[in-house]
Formats: structure tokens, C-alpha cells, sequence
């Protein structure tokens, strides 16, 4: 290796892609001989690679292969190659995929085991393949690579913890085991080399939240949370945005935490890429967000956000009850006409679906708005139908008695 790949090498191990990219260019513009370009090249492939831009990465390598014919056949090459396929088909849009890609990458990996089982990072081909597995929904099989990942031999210092981390996801979200995967969790950040990049603890710390909730240590969670926010800082969006939602879906489940959840909420829209159709998890963060600003008081704002909720994710499987906390929020803020035409388009989807509302509190809300605007007979029949709903033990059925009597009696009024 020359003095000038020594220092790209150096600037790489600090992670400055930029400053790596800026040296190759130079290089490249040097005479080299073709295997120092080759050379290069595969380094600028590397780089190419950490940085997303695959398609570039793979034709540098195609083109160090033409110029040095050897290195195609050497398994830091076949690496590469593979870990390029395989980026592609978890960097590709829903719905763009291409299987072919870890097709490819399997069959490169796969190589590298047969032709050089001594290959000194094999236990990153391990876990590469254990990741591919978990793609394919090959549980066991991924656990049994990443097994083997921790013991195989690599250049990697931080792979150890990336397979505890690989673990600890598959025995919480997999295998439902919360405490082993705490455990495992905690080993991967034990074994984190301190010299290493700390942005890839963000996630960890991020996973370990959502198991110390699962496991309903919620201030523990939290400080989880926020570790993780406190390493993302705002040159990883993806990893803050995770982590406030992380934080939000904790304080919403603790006592008097609503202001907070708005803050931390706020915070992630703002920082998050809009989507441009149906999205499950903006759809629960606005959710979140008109529970929270409902709490408080605030029912304007929680009727945009529980109307937004419902635009991300039109077949929301909860929608009949995001549809009532809406009509409630508009109750409150004195919009009762809003308050009928969401509770009726309510009932009548239930009907077209061949169902019937079983919440008797549809009826009751639909009741109140009635009420107030006067229309006592329409009142009175929605009171019906929340009292044949009402369970027999309900604290406040003799209050909803009261109210149905009143529509009674405003009817008898009008009748004199």
C-alpha cells in the first residue's frame, strides 16, 4: 500500500467521506500504473458504497476488474461485490426490491466460504448472510449465522456488537423474548469499540427503549430515548427521528408527560421527510398527537391531527375510534355539526360493511351535539341507541338516563 492510499485508508477509519472521496479524486488524476488505479478504484468503490451510491460503486469495481483482471477472483472483491447487491436491495423504494440483488449477493458470499474457508473477515460474510436471512423471514437460520459471525474471524472490531445487536432484535420483535433481548442489547453496546463511530449506538439505544417499555420500565425507557437522541445529534435524522418517536410512544403510556409527547412529536415532523401517500407511522404520530393535544386541552389542534392520522392511513385497522376521538375534540371546541357528519359517516360505513356500531358512546357524543343544537327528536333516538348499548354496570349510565329523559322533555315542551 502507498503512502497515498495509507492516508485515504486513515481518513476512512475516521469516517470523513467526504475528505476520502476529495483524496481518490486527486489520486486518480495522478499517473498511476493500473494496478494503483485498480487499487484505488476499489477503494473509491468502498466509500461509494458507505455513501448509498451503489450503481457508481459496482461500476468502479467492474472497472479496477478490467484493469487488474486478478482481483476479481480475490474474496475482499467477491465482499464488496456482494455487499453492494445486497445495499441495493434494502437502499431500493417499497415496492422497487429486486431479489435478483440478494440472489447475487448470496451466491458472492457463499463463494467466498467455498474458496477461502480461513478468509480473514469471514465473520462479516457470517453476518451479512444472517441479515439476508432475516429479509427472507428465515428466523432460525439468521440467528445461526449470526452465531457464527461472533466467533468466525474478521477486521471488523465492532462486528461483535453489531451481531448482539441483530440478536437482540430478532429475541425481542421474533421470538418475544423482551429480558433476553435486554441482555443481548446491552452486550452490544458493552462491546462497541470506543474508538468507533458513535452514531450506530443511536439505534441500539433506540430498540433497547422500546424493549424496556415493552417490559413497562418506562423511566428507563425514556433515558434510553434519550441517549439516543443525545448521540444522533442533528447530522443523523434518521436515527433522531426514531429515537423522538421512540420517546413520545413512551411519555404518551406515563402520567402528566402530554407536553412533552408534543415537543418530541413537533420535533420529528420537522425534521422528517413529508411522505407523499399512506404512511403507518405518521399516521400514529399524528394519532399521538391529538391524544396529546385533546389531554391538554387543545381540540382544535387535536382534530388536525386526528383528521391528518386518518389521511396517512385511510384503512387505519383503529379508525372507527380515531373517527369518535375526532367528533369528541370537536364537541369540546363546540363544532357540532363537524361532531353529526363524523359520527354518521361513522355509522353508515358500519353499515355498508354489514356491521353495527357496538360503542355506545358513538351514540351518546351524537346525542350531546343533537342536543345542543336543539334537534331533540334526533337527540332522543341516539340516547335510544346508546342505552340498548350501554353495558348494565356502567358508572355513568344513570347520566346518560338524564340526558335521554331531558330530550324527552324538551320534546314534550315543543309539543304544548
Amino acid at each position: 500500500m502507498t503512502w497515498d492510499t495509507q492516508t485515504i485508508e486513515q481518513v476512512l477509519q475516521r469516517h470523513d467521506l467526504k475528505k476520502a472521496e476529495l483524496l481518490i479524486s486527486r489520486r486518480l488524476r495522478a499517473s498511476l500504473s493500473h494496478q494503483e488505479r485498480a487499487l484505488t478504484l476499489m477503494i473509491r468503490a468502498r466509500v461509494r458504497l458507505f455513501r448509498g451510491r451503489v450503481d457508481d460503486a459496482l461500476d468502479d469495481i467492474a472497472h479496477a476488474e478490467k484493469l487488474h483482471p486478478d482481483l476479481a477472483a480475490l474474496p475482499s472483491t467477491l465482499e464488496l461485490r456482494a455487499d453492494c447487491y445486497f445495499a441495493r436491495f434494502e437502499l431500493a423504494s417499497v415496492g422497487f426490491a429486486d431479489r435478483a440483488d440478494t440472489l447475487m449477493a448470496l451466491e458472492l458470499y457463499n463463494t467466498i466460504q467455498r474458496i477461502d474457508p480461513e478468509y480473514e473477515n469471514l465473520g462479516w460474510v457470517f453476518y451479512q448472510l444472517g441479515r439476508i436471512s432475516l429479509t427472507e423471514n428465515r428466523v432460525d437460520e439468521a440467528v445461526q449465522r449470526f452465531r457464527e459471525a461472533l466467533i468466525a474471524p474478521t477486521t471488523m472490531p465492532k462486528l461483535t456488537a453489531f451481531c448482539y445487536e441483530r440478536l437482540g432484535f430478532i429475541a425481542f420483535y421474533e421470538q418475544r423474548e423482551a429480558k433476553r433481548a435486554l441482555s443481548l442489547l446491552n452486550r452490544a453496546v458493552d462491546t462497541y469499540p470506543a474508538d468507533e463511530e458513535r452514531g450506530w449506538l443511536a439505534q441500539v439505544h433506540t430498540l433497547r427503549s422500546r424493549v424496556l417499555r415493552d417490559m413497562r420500565q418506562y423511566h428507563a425507557a425514556l433515558e434510553a430515548a434519550q441517549n439516543a437522541l443525545t448521540i444522533s445529534g442533528r447530522d443523523n435524522r434518521l436515527g433522531m427521528a426514531d429515537a423522538l418517536l421512540s420517546a413520545a410512544e413512551i411519555l404518551s403510556e406515563m402520567e402528566h408527560g402530554e407536553r412533552d409527547v408534543i415537543a418530541y412529536l413537533q420535533q420529528f415532523l420537522q425534521i422528517s421527510k413529508r411522505p407523499l401517500g399512506i404512511d403507518v407511522t405518521w399516521s400514529r404520530v399524528h394519532e399521538m398527537l391529538g391524544d396529546a393535544y385533546a389531554k391538554t386541552g387543545v381540540h382544535t389542534a387535536a382534530i388536525s391531527a386526528y383528521e391528518a392520522a386518518l389521511k396517512f392511513n385511510p384503512y387505519h385497522p383503529w379508525g372507527q375510534s380515531l373517527s369518535y376521538r375526532a367528533a369528541k375534540s370537536c364537541y369540546h371546541a363546540g363544532y357540532y355539526d363537524r361532531v353529526i357528519e363524523i359520527l354518521c359517516a361513522v355509522i353508515r360505513a358500519a353499515e355498508a360493511d354489514g356491521e353495527s356500531i357496538q360503542d355506545y358512546r358513538v351514540y351518546s357524543l351524537l346525542g350531546n351535539a343533537l342536543f345542543a343544537l336543539e334537534r331533540y327528536t334526533e337527540a332522543a333516538d341516539a340516547y335510544t341507541n346508546a342505552l340498548k348499548l350501554a353495558p348494565a354496570h356502567l358508572e355513568t349510565l344513570s347520566t346518560l338516563e338524564t340526558y335521554y329523559q331531558r330530550a324527552l322533555d324538551k320534546i314534550g315542551d315543543a309539543a304544548k
